[in-house]
């Protein structure tokens, strides 16, 4: 039994090896698979995009134009805006002075040194209608009132003088002539206010007649010999004022 399995066994492997040899060879056309090679393209992954050639030339990209404009090179920076140019400031030429405690006679003499010096200023008088008197009374000496007038300006009292004119009031402090009592005693409460203890009001009996003149746009040389002159005044201060822009 086992011997007929055998020659049966190598029965078929004749057999099957007689149609292979017998069989033709099958012949595979490439040249059917490289059919319109040319034409073939690749296609990339974005949608509606051309597809590019398979070559090496075509397959390296080209520059794409952009219609958007150029950036500005570095190089290239655009020219700096001018700066406006400042306003000019106000300046107010020369000196700006106040000389004050010029009193009966002396008024007229000291408005004809300022013509002949060719300071124009602005009078102001206390003739015969004012009526009250703010003042600190006669101190011991002139240099005690100098010394008195200097607490007044420490203070921040601007509006005063020492009289010095052998009369009466010599060396009282002058604090300003009003025409009103109500004036006088609201000039006396703001000096009290600043701490002035001994000034009064009295009526305006005996009184000194007052002048002051306020000069701007004085020049150093005249300045000098205003300083000069007021020294010829007794009992006159000059003042430098700041000037009004």
């Amino acid at each position: 039994m086992k011997l007929i399995f055998a020659l049966l066994l190598i029965a078929n492997l004749l057999v099957f090896g007689w149609f292979k040899l017998d069989a033709a060879p099958m012949k595979v056309e490439l040249q059917s698979r490289e059919k319109n090679a040319s034409a073939v393209k690749v296609v990339t992954g974005k949608l509606g995009a051309s597809p590019e050639p398979t070559t090496a030339a075509e397959a390296s990209p080209e520059p794409v134009a952009s219609s958007a404009p150029p950036s500005s090179s570095p190089a290239m920076t655009s020219a700096p805006k001018a700066s406006p140019t400042p306003s000019a400031t106000v300046k107010v030429a020369g000196h700006c002075v106040r000389w004050t405690g010029i009193t009966g006679e002396q008024i007229d003499a000291a408005r004809e040194k300022l013509r002949t010096l060719g300071i124009s200023a602005t009078e102001t008088s206390s003739g015969e209608s004012s009526k009250v008197w703010v003042y600190m009374p006669p101190l011991d000496s002139l240099e005690a009132a100098k010394a008195k007038a200097a607490q007044l300006a420490e203070m921040g009292v601007t509006d005063y003088f020492v009289v010095n004119n052998g009369g009466r009031w010599q060396n009282a402090i002058s604090l300003g002539i009003f025409s009103t009592r109500e004036a006088g005693e609201r000039h006396l409460a703001e000096l009290q206010a600043k701490g002035v203890r001994s000034a009064v009001v009295r009526d305006r009996d005996d009184t000194l007649k007052q002048a002051s003149f306020n000069a701007k746009n004085v020049s150093d040389q005249q300045l000098e010999k205003l300083n000069k002159l007021s020294l010829q005044f007794k009992g006159s201060v000059l003042r430098d004022l700041a000037c009004a822009r």
